[in-house]
């Protein structure tokens, strides 16, 4: 007899409160926790981050159905370091001094962040330029910049697209000294940003070293990022349809001849011939002629292994889209329907970090640390029908980023928890999840096993 599960609810906010249990197997209590919270690697609780002392610049780039477009906001550290505007007060940037500020970006960016579209070189546009009016109660933050670090210009640099580009090349070279580092020779800033395009988002890092950056464009829709979840075994009929038209044409065929009073010897022959054509053919379709089934083949430790870390890793991937409608697409190709709204609302939430200015997390890398296959059986899906299903017991680590101001916050965690994934109609789906440890790991050596990458399509120059 199949052994039963029922799938329970998944709760909604990751940074909600939770519920100890005991748990005897390993002797001590653990925090449930929803499946949200295992995808938000970072939770806002006890920490307050603030642009740091310093020349910071936020650059963020998206390719648009008609242009594409940098999007950058830089403090006057950052932008006297880089072009020189000649500002009567060296702390502000007056109305009257913007189109001389404009003109000496422009300049710079034509020769210093080249563009190339589709293998040639584009010429962009500034614009949008405007100056911030900042909060002066948070210029203590600020001992050695004072208001040059507080205060901040933000442009736009847009190049026309006169068709759907299929590459962009972008090249950036402002690295201003770290004043913050405590080394004599102070070492260039690494400059975090990011790239949105077809509803993609991706974190880059321009460094000295490598301060190039090519983007292609994808040649699939939502599934281009995710890992391929192999097709659950489906059920086999006891007497297949194509075993079942042998029989009907060996009869039918005998009964043909013996009704033209052929001898019984060629009408039997007859039908013979007809059954061995269709067994040695085997044509598929007709299901109604199939009777009888037996389940599936349960599948082996390696496949269903292999088959759990590809919907893990989609799940979290889900997460690099933009819209939030191919977030929920991606999104259901690795959670069963009933849990979608839950899982989407609760990680989403989770992910915004007040902290950071309502900045959003990205999961870096995902790497699977053991994954145990406790128990096949079945359960029954929404319409009711018994569907295949194995449980999980799994722990893994999440290394997550937080992009702020140029500079990344970095934090990993680790967890453990139970899954129920179940062969649903459209593929195998986690039907069911409860995570059963949480624990943020710092300066931890990861495990020898292989890391899932979540930017595969990017390639640095």
């Amino acid at each position: 007899m199949s052994v039963k599960w029922s799938a329970s609810a998944l709760c909604g906010c990751a940074v909600a409160a939770f519920v100890v249990c005991s748990t005897t197997a390993r002797g001590a209590e653990w925090a449930q926790r929803p499946l949200a919270a295992a995808i938000a690697t970072n939770e806002a609780v006890g920490e307050k981050k603030h642009p740091q002392d310093g020349p910071h610049v936020d650059l963020r780039f998206r390719v648009d159905a008609k242009e594409f477009v940098a999007e950058i906001a830089m403090n006057l550290v950052f932008l006297d370091w880089m072009v020189q505007t000649d500002r009567e007060d060296a702390e502000r940037v007056d109305a009257s001094e913007l189109p001389r500020v404009r003109a000496a970006l422009a300049a710079y960016c034509a020769v210093q962040m080249p563009v190339r579209i589709d293998g040639a070189a584009a010429v962009g546009d500034v614009r949008a330029l405007k100056v911030n009016d900042p909060d002066e109660a948070l210029l203590p933050l600020f001992p050695v910049s004072g208001w040059r670090g507080l205060r901040k210009v933000s442009f736009e640099i847009a190049f026309a697209l006169s068709a759907p580009p299929q590459s962009i090349s972008v090249m950036w070279s402002a690295y201003p000294p770290d004043l913050l580092s405590v080394l004599a020779s102070k070492p260039p800033l690494d400059i975090a940003a990011e790239w949105s395009a077809d509803g993609l988002r991706s974190q880059l890092m321009f460094t000295r070293s490598e301060p190039g950056f090519t983007w292609n464009r994808p040649v699939e829709g939502v599934a281009s990022r995710l890992e391929r979840v192999p097709t659950p075994p489906s059920a086999r009929a006891i007497v297949p349809s194509w075993a079942t038209l042998a029989v009907l044409l060996f009869i039918v065929a005998f009964l043909a001849a013996a009704m033209s009073r052929k001898p019984p010897r060629i009408a039997l022959g007859t039908g013979l011939l007809a059954a061995v054509i269709v067994m040695i053919i085997r044509p598929s379709g007709l299901p109604f002629l199939a009777f009888g089934s037996r389940s599936a083949a349960v599948l082996d430790e390696r496949d269903a292994r292999a088959t759990f870390e590809a919907l893990q890793a989609n799940l979290y991937r889900a997460f690099d889209y933009d819209s939030e409608s191919m977030v929920y697409d991606a999104l259901a190709l690795s959670v069963s329907g009933e849990l979608l709204e839950e899982t989407y609302l609760g990680v989403r939430r989770a992910l915004v970090i007040e902290e950071e200015g309502g900045a959003m997390s990205r999961v870096v890398a995902l790497t699977p640390m053991s994954t145990v296959i406790a128990s096949h059986g079945e359960i029954a899906d929404a319409t009711g029908k018994s569907v295949a299903a194995f449980v999980v017991n799994a722990s893994w680590r999440v290394e997550g980023r937080v992009t702020h101001w140029g500079h990344a916050h970095d934090r990993t965690n680790e967890y453990e928890g139970r899954f129920v994934v179940a062969a649903l109609a459209d593929g195998w789906r986690i039907h069911d999840a409860e995570i059963t440890r949480q624990e943020r790991v710092e300066n931890a050596e990861l495990p020898q096993m292989p890391t899932v990458p979540v930017d595969p399509l990017n390639e640095e120059l």
